[in-house]
Formats: structure tokens, C-alpha cells, sequence
């Protein structure tokens, strides 16, 4: 009985760990998109590579990143970031202080508590006005409403026209709250401290960027002045397809034993029929062997027709066309120097980094490949031999068919319930897809029903 136990506690860690694993990067990756605004992931982010820049002559002025704009034909906006202190009511309070210009909405979800974010004419105006955090306003004022009222900063007063909160989520506590305390005009900014400059450029990618965009970047700073190379360029078009595609893999590898375990289900119960037959074959005519073993064999028969079944539904919910960037692709996959000097390029960017200030999208995005890389790897290497392991002793300790499946359905809605319950303390929602639900519900009976093969074989 406690062989039993622990077997099924195994199995639980198991279908928990694949569950959790892609649910949680599903959710993540939900979340992911619904922080980047409207223009969502199809974008690009440009940020000045301090590293390769220490005079800060990739720094920019307004007028070039118009002139970016008009070269670049497509939304963009950019940003300057400095601390300051920040005085309201009879409070200051050193704040994370953010000029913003351009299509700034288009580029991120602002959950707006009170009033509305900067606004495109405030920016052209050069207006004194600002849209703070709540938790500024609460440090500030002791209360989150508070548009209206006023703040000093620079030496000057700004009227507050807006207050966004700041969702408690798991993202956001890895990112420093991923959000500036309080954002103002760019111009404005830059009118007060003329030191200011633009360090972070997005802009909305095109159609074919997750291919071209980086290219598509460079050109459009080689245009205007500036040297490509002392700017940190992300494609957020191309980052989303090789991150989105890890919890795919983990859906493949569940897939893909199921099929195998399917597999070998169907080549038992084939191989039981040909021996069936044979031995009927031996005394009696084959009318004669149908007839007496008719019932056998219409249970072998719906057994390989659903086998079949859930093999094709199987492949066809797994299939997937993985992205490979093209700088991973050698043109030869025998050069081995093409993989050396990959791994030595990957060093050099750590030392590099080391100077480099990522902007709050970036942070973002860098965290959610983190999660979703180590879900991932954990579903596979963990949540899989641990399913393994524990069916097999199932089956080893004599478990009924009848048990088994109870046993499996309890450890299922657990870890359903548990992940949800992780999906809503990270802050995000739990993301069910039937697609998901079918996989890994197939592999779990799926792996059941040949465990108990192989105790039937091995007693």
C-alpha cells in the first residue's frame, strides 16, 4: 500500500509539473502581449548600448528622432528616463521620471485609475503637466486621487492629468514594476534639463520584420546619423516566435510520447490478434475461429480504430512549425567553427552588458523568456520521467485498470487547480486551451494503459 502511494504522489508531481509548465507560459505569455498596447509584439526596441557609447554621442536629440520617424514611416515613440525628486503635498520623494513623445499609446497598456495619459498635443505644446503612478500618488498624497493637483519637479510645477495603476503580477515585481513613477512631455523634460537626451526608441514593426526588421533599424539610424552599432536593437516580432514556441515543444514532447505510447498499445493488441488468429487457425476454419472469437476481436478491432484516432488528433495538435532565427543556421551544419564563434559572440555580449541599462519592455520581455525557457525544460526533463516512473510502478504494484484511472482524473483536476491557483497568485489569468487539455490528458491515459501492459507482460 505505501508502494502504491508513493507511486501515485509521483504520478501527481508529474502530471503537475507538464500542466503548471505549460499553463503558466501560456499565461505569461498572455500577459506579455497584453502589456505591450495596441501595437501588442509586432515592434522593435532601439536602446542606446552605454557600453559602446560611454561619450553618449548615440544619444538622441527630438529633432532626429523625428527625423527617425519620417524616415522610418510607421509608429514610433521614444523616451528619456531620469531620477529627480518630486515634491506634492508636504512630501518629496526621488522618482524614476519619464519623458515620452511620439504614438506613446501605441506601445503600452496604461491602466488608467483617474484622468488620461499624456496626450499628443501636450507633448507639442511643451505642457507642464503629468501622469503618475498610484503608488507615487499614494507616497505623495495618501490617496490615488489627486488629478487635478500638483507636483514640482525640475523647478517647475506640473499639473497631474492622469493616475495608472500598477497590477500587483509576478512580471511586475521581476521587472522593478516594469513602469516609470510618473511620466511628463519629452519636450518638456528636455526644455528643463537640456542633459536630458532619448536613450529608448520603439517602433511598430512592419510586415516582414521578424525576418527584416533588424536590418530595416540599422538603416534607418545609418540614415539619420547615427551608428547602428552602439545601439542595442530587440525584434519583438522575431523574440515572440522564439519564445512562444518553447511551451509548443513541451506540447510536442507530450505529443510525441503519447504517440509513441499509442504506438506500442496498438502493436500489443495486434500482436494478440495474430496470435488469437493462429492458434484458432490451428484446429478450425477461419468462419469458424471469427465466429467463436468474435467479441475479442471487435474489442481488438475498436481498440486499433481509436488508437488510430487519437494518434492523427494527437498529430495534429502538436504540429507545429518551429522558428529558427537565420543567424542560428549555419550554412553548413558541419562548421564547427560557425557554433564556436556563436558560443564566443554570446560571451562578448555578457561582458558587454554589463555597462547596458535595459528599457522597462526589454526587462519585460527578458523575464518572460526566462519563466516560459525554464517551464519549459523543467516539463520535459522533470514532468515526463516522473510520469513515467510513477504509471510504471502503478503498474508493478498490481493497480487495477478501474484505480488507475480514478487515481489519474484526482491527480488531473489537482494540478488544474493547483496551477490556476499559481496563475493567480503571479497576477495573471490561467490560460485553458482544449488543444493543451487534449494532449496531455491523451498522454496521461495513454501512458496508464501501457503500464498496465507492460505489468501484465512482466508478471
Amino acid at each position: 500500500m505505501r508502494r502504491i502511494r508513493l507511486s501515485s504522489w509521483i504520478v501527481f508531481v508529474g502530471v503537475l509539473l507538464l500542466i503548471a509548465a505549460s499553463g503558466l507560459s501560456e499565461s505569461f505569455l498572455a500577459q506579455w502581449r497584453d502589456m505591450s498596447g495596441p501595437q501588442s509584439l509586432a515592434a522593435l526596441s532601439v536602446n542606446v548600448d552605454l557600453a559602446a557609447d560611454p561619450t553618449g554621442s548615440a544619444r538622441l536629440t527630438i529633432r532626429e528622432a523625428e527625423k527617425l520617424a519620417e524616415r522610418w514611416e510607421r509608429p514610433i515613440t521614444y523616451s528619456a528616463r531620469t531620477p529627480a525628486a518630486v515634491t506634492g503635498g508636504d512630501r518629496s520623494i526621488e522618482a524614476d521620471v519619464v519623458g515620452v513623445g511620439g504614438r506613446t499609446g501605441s506601445f503600452a497598456n496604461l491602466r488608467m485609475y483617474r484622468g488620461s495619459p499624456i496626450a499628443a498635443q501636450s507633448i507639442e505644446e511643451y505642457s507642464r503637466v503629468t501622469a503618475i503612478s498610484s503608488r507615487l500618488a499614494d507616497q505623495l498624497f495618501r490617496t490615488r486621487d489627486v488629478v487635478g493637483m500638483t507636483v514640482q519637479l525640475l523647478g517647475a510645477t506640473f499639473k497631474i492629468v492622469g493616475v495608472y495603476e500598477e497590477p500587483d503580477t509576478l512580471l511586475r515585481r521581476m521587472t522593478d514594476n516594469g513602469k516609470p513613477d510618473l511620466l511628463v512631455p519629452i519636450t518638456t523634460l528636455i526644455e528643463l534639463d537640456p542633459a536630458v537626451q532619448i536613450t529608448t526608441i520603439e517602433l511598430a514593426a512592419g510586415p516582414t520584420a521578424a525576418v527584416t526588421g533588424t536590418d530595416e533599424v540599422r538603416k534607418a539610424l545609418a540614415a539619420i546619423g547615427k551608428p547602428p552599432s552602439r545601439y542595442k536593437i530587440v525584434n519583438y516580432a522575431a523574440e515572440q516566435n522564439w519564445v512562444d514556441q518553447k511551451p509548443k515543444l513541451l506540447l510536442a514532447t507530450a505529443g510525441v510520447t503519447g504517440l509513441l505510447l499509442g504506438v506500442r498499445l496498438a502493436w500489443g493488441r495486434l500482436k494478440r490478434t495474430v496470435a488469437f488468429m493462429r492458434r484458432g487457425l490451428s484446429t478450425d476454419d477461419w468462419p469458424d475461429v471469427v465466429r467463436k472469437g468474435k467479441s475479442a476481436l471487435a474489442v481488438d478491432a475498436a481498440a486499433l480504430i481509436g488508437l488510430m484516432a487519437c494518434a492523427f488528433m494527437l498529430g495534429m495538435a502538436v504540429r507545429h512549425r518551429f522558428y529558427i532565427p537565420d543567424e542560428l543556421v549555419p550554412d553548413e551544419l558541419i562548421d564547427w567553427t560557425f557554433y564556436r564563434d556563436k558560443r564566443l559572440e554570446w560571451w562578448q555580449r555578457q561582458v558587454g552588458a554589463m555597462g547596458y541599462v535595459a528599457s522597462s519592455g526589454e526587462l519585460v520581455y527578458d523575464r518572460v523568456n526566462v519563466l516560459v525557457t525554464r517551464l519549459a525544460t523543467v516539463g520535459i526533463l522533470i514532468g515526463l520521467p516522473l510520469l513515467g516512473i510513477g504509471v510504471r510502478e502503478w503498474a508493478m504494484g498490481g493497480l487495477s485498470t478501474a484505480d488507475r484511472l480514478i487515481r489519474l482524473a484526482a491527480c488531473i483536476g489537482a494540478a488544474v487547480a493547483a496551477t490556476a491557483a499559481a496563475c493567480w497568485w503571479a497576477g495573471t489569468e490561467y490560460v485553458v486551451r482544449p488543444q493543451e487539455l487534449f494532449v496531455f490528458v491523451s498522454l496521461f491515459v495513454l501512458s496508464a494503459l501501457s503500464a498496465r501492459a507492460v505489468g501484465r507482460n512482466g508478471s
